[in-house]
């Protein structure tokens, strides 16, 4: 298995020409073909963050912009893990994960040691456990009788009783999803104490029956109350199946995608920072209006949404995050300003604000600038977030408050 470690918008030849050609039809055919250029002779990252396995290829690809310029790879995985747990794509706790971000593939290893720690030490507390409906001839009574089958089978052998009956047991959906994940999570792991885990799972549920269950399946196994415990572990079993491609004839993984675009993670941080952070003031995320209107008939054509509409008072004000450098007003792109202004005319504003993530170890200004019109009232601010320091720790609600503020 040839590993290979990226940043993002980075690029690499070193992997040969047969298995680039198998990864570009892989992504083709997962419609992914935007994650990764790929050539015969090289292949390019772009903002698509996380893991991906194809054939005899791995590629692991963390974003650049989450660190500063000397920092180690363990600080940016720390700070993308943080975003992912704080957008509520997935429970993880960032700061256990220190031993991890040395091993070969960080980012996949975290994942299934969150898993694997997550659901063992709440076996250890509690079984899940629900009622499962069964039917089986018996030499004793046991719930109600099913008269139709207990004629059919005992007309003759007056001793027995088919019986419908309801079992508190463990051998149950979850259980069997819970064993089905951890085998296939071992055959993945080369990490000696992720292994360890799985293993002691796997024994513990040497009773429950080996069953294997697609993602469409696990969808359908809903937690009980009594059975809230076990959530977090419940989530990433679903992700995991929901992402790995696997040979069921063998219960064999022949592919894994765990991908974020990390544009859509950076509106979706900066919108829960403003929701939760910043009661001061209103915000709807992805707000959707018609962009156009027919004369003839007044219908109404085509959906468009802007990332974060604030409301301050009786102030609207367009926030549209932008995953892209920017060190200066000469990095602008005219469609991102486009767009905007666009939002101000559908939402009835004049005020619209362009947020960047810092692109090194020094903060820009904010720059405001007015769109050149007669009246020069549409304002447009440019400002950076510093994703470059411990996440958990920053006040990064402050930034945005300031930001919002010197609209």
């Amino acid at each position: 298995m040839k590993l290979l470690q990226l940043k993002e918008y980075n690029s690499s030849t070193d992997v040969k020409s047969n298995d680039l050609i198998l990864l570009k039809r892989y992504l083709d055919k997962q419609g992914l073909s935007d994650a990764f250029d790929v050539t015969p002779d090289k292949i390019s990252a772009s903002s698509y963050v996380g893991v991906i396995r194809c054939h005899n290829l791995q590629i692991e690809v963390l974003p650049k912009l989450l660190a500063g310029e000397h920092d180690s790879d363990s600080v940016i995985l720390k700070n993308l893990l943080y975003m992912l747990s704080y957008t509520r794509k997935m429970k993880i706790k960032s700061d256990n994960n220190a031993k991890l971000s040395n091993s070969k593939n960080p980012f996949l290893e975290i994942l299934i040691n969150e898993y694997a720690t997550s659901l063992f030490e709440n076996l250890r507390k509690q079984t899940p456990k629900t009622y499962i409906h069964e039917q089986n001839n018996l030499s004793y009574m046991k719930g109600k009788l099913n008269f139709s089958k207990h004629i059919k089978y005992n007309s003759i052998n007056k001793a027995k009783f088919y019986c419908e009956y309801d079992e508190f047991a463990e051998n149950n959906a979850l259980n069997q999803l819970f064993l089905y994940v951890s085998t296939l999570l071992h055959q993945i792991t080369t990490n000696n104490d992720n292994k360890k885990i799985l293993k002691q799972i796997m024994n513990f549920y040497a009773d429950i029956e080996f069953v294997r269950i697609s993602s469409q399946k696990a969808d359908k196994i809903k937690l009980f109350r009594n059975q809230q415990l076990f959530q977090k572990s419940f989530d990433l079993a679903k992700m995991f199946l929901s992402h790995l491609s696997i040979d069921f004839s063998r219960n064999k993984i022949e592919s894994i995608t765990l991908l974020w675009d990390m544009n859509v993670l950076f509106e979706e941080y900066v919108f829960e920072i403003m929701r939760r952070k910043c009661p001061e003031i209103s915000v709807a995320a992805q707000k959707g209006k018609r962009l156009l209107i027919e004369v003839e008939s007044s219908h109404k054509r085509r959906n468009t949404f802007v990332d974060i509409l604030v409301e301050k008072g009786n102030e609207k004000i367009i926030v549209d995050t932008k995953y892209k450098k920017f060190e200066s007003l000469s990095d602008f792109s005219n469609a991102d300003v486009f767009q905007v202004s666009t939002y101000c005319l559908l939402h009835d504003t004049k005020k619209a604000i362009l947020i960047y993530p810092q692109w090194n170890n020094f903060a820009q200004p904010t720059q405001i600038c007015h769109l050149n019109t007669p009246q020069e009232d549409y304002t447009i601010q440019f400002s950076t977030v510093n994703l470059q320091k411990d996440l958990k720790v920053s006040n990064i609600e402050n930034e945005l408050m300031r930001i919002i503020n010197e609209q």
